[in-house]
């Protein structure tokens, strides 16, 4: 098995565009994230990994301290590049680049910011790095972002990614995928911490 889980919260400005741009965790993020050390420590996690943003570190820095572990860095599990947009305003964004904002509207799965990524982009390099987790050993806990997470959840379901945003991964949740064939399948999101390891072999 392999749970994602989202970062904790964060200093997030509401209605910044924030992909790479580096943002800490809130105070509510930095408790969140020991609650989640204390609900996963008797799980049985043999790995722990992240994305290399501080964001996603510092929420597993706790579990990992706990269990004595170091986190290994996943790069291909870091949010979407949103290029020139990163760290922008929505409200600038929709000023400055009028055309790619009305774009990105209609078509959020393949659509590319100047220098960035689409989410199409996006599953297509944490698909493969999540399926080599999944090659054992097991189970794997992958702290990461909420783009990466609905990215993943479209290619697994076969929902399309244009309309990725039904999925609504919160802060601190988790999303639980299994080895499937050659791929991944889901066997559970929006699932609490406490109830994570009922999930697991055991």
């Amino acid at each position: 098995m392999i749970v994602l889980v989202r970062h904790a919260r964060t200093d997030q400005a509401k209605g910044r565009c924030v992909g790479r741009t580096d943002v800490a965790l809130s105070a509510e993020g930095v408790a969140q994230a020991e609650r989640l050390a204390a609900s996963l420590a008797d799980a049985g996690f043999v790995r722990l990994c992240a994305s290399p943003a501080r964001r996603a570190l510092n929420t597993l820095a706790p579990l990992a301290a706990r269990l004595d572990r170091e986190a290994e860095i996943i790069p291909e599990l870091d949010e979407i590049d949103m290029g020139e947009w990163d760290g922008l305003f929505f409200d600038d964004i929709r000023t400055r680049f009028p055309a790619g904002y009305a774009e990105r509207g209609v078509r959020f799965g393949g659509f590319r910011p100047p220098g960035g990524e689409s989410f199409d982009d996006v599953a297509d390099r944490a698909m493969p790095a999540l399926v080599r987790l999944a090659a054992g050993p097991q189970p794997v806990l992958a702290v990461t972002h909420a783009g990466v997470i609905r990215s993943v959840l479209c290619r697994v379901t076969g929902h399309p990614t244009d309309g990725l945003f039904c999925f609504e991964p919160e802060h601190g949740m988790c999303t639980i995928l299994a080895p499937a064939g050659s791929g991944l399948e889901l066997v559970a999101d929006a699932v609490v911490p406490d109830d994570v390891a009922s999930y697991l072999p055991g």
